[in-house]
């Protein structure tokens, strides 16, 4: 398999500074630390959250104190390394791709947990699904411009480091990446009145508000307006003209596509989907509407994997999430 330019340059000048260093293995910390001088390696890292200066300032410490000095000058690779190099070649040879990157190594990286790289990282709050939603569709972890100010706090010290809850990525992120808030659109008033489909559309109303089993699936042709009923639906919520129970309600379109997109090792689509339906279980009163909701089954499923049906499932069981569905007939009847 081959290595982009920019890898086997930080690879080089990993090798370079357990060298200078006298010291007798190339750690992921050696690997890390050298990734923070080249652009690639900055730009991922501080698009994905983390201080590049506090953290090189971490590592250079780190393997000041942790290394000792040798004779002779030739660096051995150390198991770690070699796990983080030979993993990141599988996952990329599993997704038919013919590069090693630099983000296969970095995710790579978090995945060798027992490492200290990793644990840097993750105290940069930089974990595996900020990184994969930047390297694979460029979901940046940074807020918009002008949101926020600088960092303030001050990091802990490595002295002082030991295993901290994670800090997860901001709802707002994960949802705006892999979902539309179609409450919002109807209330900027992106969508077109529906007409003559009130029966239809009280009939949805009405099983939403049952206490369980309160999962109405809009089956017709295609062309028939399945998604406007949805798109109507949240018309009359963001006006107010629904019963109290759904009145302040909030409507999520599924992008099934978004959800799939770049996840190219196994896990990632199904930690995707959990996020999305841990985040949605946290608001009150929300729906999600998934369009085209024959191709949740089987979605994201792979070897040992479970698929997207089956990952929402429980939650529209115990009543904990409403959902909105819209499919053809024929599908309908096949799945």
């Amino acid at each position: 398999m081959k290595i982009s330019e920019a890898l086997n340059r930080i690879i080089m000048a990993a090798y370079a500074e357990a060298n200078v260093r006298h010291h007798e293995f190339i750690t992921p910390e050696h690997l890390l630390y050298a990734c923070l001088f080249f652009e690639d390696g900055r730009d991922i890292i501080g698009q994905c959250g983390g201080d590049i200066e506090h953290l090189k300032r971490l590592l250079a410490r780190h393997l000041q104190e942790t290394h000792t000095a040798v004779e002779g000058n030739q660096a051995f690779q150390s198991l770690g390394f070699q796990s983080i190099l030979e993993r990141a070649v599988w996952h990329t040879s599993n997704a038919q791709k013919d590069i090693l990157e630099l983000g296969d190594v970095l995710v790579s990286i978090l995945d060798e947990k027992e490492s200290f790289a990793a644990h840097f990282l993750r105290k940069e709050g930089i974990f595996r699904l900020s990184l994969l939603n930047y390297i694979s569709h460029g979901v940046s972890a940074l807020p918009p411009e002008g949101e926020s100010g600088p960092r303030t706090e001050t990091p802990p010290s490595r002295e002082d480091a030991k295993p901290e809850e994670k800090k997860e990525p901001d709802a707002g992120k994960i949802l705006r990446a892999f979902t539309t808030e179609l409450t919002a659109k109807a209330r900027a008033g992106e969508f077109d009145p529906l007409i003559g489909r009130e029966e239809i559309l009280d009939r949805t109303l009405q099983v939403l508000c049952r206490r369980l089993k309160n999962n109405p699936v809009h089956v017709g042709e295609p062309g028939v307006g399945k998604t406007a009923l949805t798109e109507g639906l949240a018309q009359r919520v963001a006006a107010g003209a629904v019963p109290k129970k759904i009145r302040d309600a909030k409507i999520f379109a599924l992008d099934m596509g978004a959800l799939l997109a770049g996840t190219r090792y196994r896990g990632d689509f199904e930690e995707r989907m959990k996020r999305v339906i841990a985040e949605l279980q946290k608001m009150e009163n929300v729906i999600l509407f998934i369009d085209e909701i024959h191709t949740v089954v089987g979605a994201g499923a792979a070897e040992g994997a479970i698929d997207a049906s089956n990952m929402l499932k429980p939650a529209l069981a115990r009543g904990e999430l409403r959902c909105v569905g819209a499919t053809t007939l024929n599908e309908y009847r096949k799945y």
